[in-house]
């Protein structure tokens, strides 16, 4: 690790990207609550979802207030969700590893302004990611609104940095088209056999923004590990007959399902792919000999 950044110490610059990810986590948890809910995301300010109460701008403070709080509301005590400090500390955290991420792709030697471009278009696609999985848990849908946009950015990406990461718009473009294809054909395959819908267009959209920011080569791995993780979680939850209940259904209506039909969100397993693919894609490519 260097000692500075031009002449930003580069334990300084750790702490500052880890408070601006927080920052940015506060405003993930708005985007989260507000967004399929059709609500602006600008105006009005923080609010408590019980009381309706404005939050203070000192009880709204990442991490910090809802431990001072208790994980309670300080004018009805309604209780917070645990959610709000989660997602905050993951993007905290998300902050710092994309600035890492940024700097094993800079090389030696970068220069500051240089390194927090790079560093800012991995955070937004970080960002992007946990927004979409925080969504896609409670909604069960996945807003085009993020994750087309999110396309355009890694291309965006790609066309910009291609030199240092070896995604250029040529794999990023390939990528957007091989990670969503495969899904529409089995979707539409699903629902001809099947006779109903197993995968939403939403999870499409998701996997065109992945392959468009990490290039078709990240892709079999996304695919592979996405589905592995997520077997991971619904075999257990069929056995211990728990199975997620979504939203369109009433809790403890729905008839006992065997594991072809466990209902399990796919986005939070495609953008925890993604993650992994992101920061650990040199260390699985040094073990598994990969195309690309």
């Amino acid at each position: 690790m260097p000692e500075a950044i031009g002449p930003i110490p580069f334990w300084f610059l750790k702490a500052v990207v880890l408070v601006v990810g927080a920052v940015f986590g506060s405003f993930a948890n708005v985007v989260i609550h507000r967004l399929p809910r059709g609500a602006s995301i600008v105006k009005p300010g923080s609010r408590c979802p019980g009381c309706g109460g404005a939050i203070r701008w000192y009880d709204n403070i990442p991490v910090i207030s809802y431990l001072a709080l208790r994980g309670r509301c300080r004018a009805c005590r309604a209780p917070i969700s645990l959610r709000y400090p989660l997602v905050e500390i993951c993007l905290a955290v998300l902050s710092l590893a994309s600035l890492l991420r940024a700097l094993a792709w800079a090389g030696p030697g970068p220069t500051l302004p240089g390194l927090l471009a790079v560093w800012a278009f991995v955070f937004a696609f970080c960002f992007l990611l946990v927004v979409i999985t925080f969504i896609d848990l409670e909604h069960w849908r996945i807003p085009p609104v993020l994750s087309v946009p999110g396309s355009a950015l890694g291309v965006l990406f790609a066309a910009a940095a291609g030199d240092l990461t070896g995604v250029g718009v040529v794999a990023s473009l390939a990528g957007a088209a091989l990670g969503s294809l495969p899904l529409v054909l089995l979707i539409e395959g699903y629902r001809r056999f099947a006779g109903r819908e197993g995968m939403g267009y939403g999870d499409v959209f998701l996997m065109a923004m992945v392959g468009a920011t990490l290039g078709y080569a990240s892709l079999p791995f996304v695919f592979f590990a996405s589905s592995l993780q997520g077997l991971l979680v619904a075999v257990p939850a069929v056995l211990a007959r728990r199975s997620p209940t979504p939203p369109w259904e009433t809790p403890g209506s729905e008839a006992p399902r065997g594991l072809r039909h466990a209902p399990v969100p796919f986005g939070p397993f495609i953008a925890l792919a993604a993650l992994e693919w992101l920061f650990f894609g040199e260390l699985i490519r040094s073990f598994v000999p990969w195309p690309g």
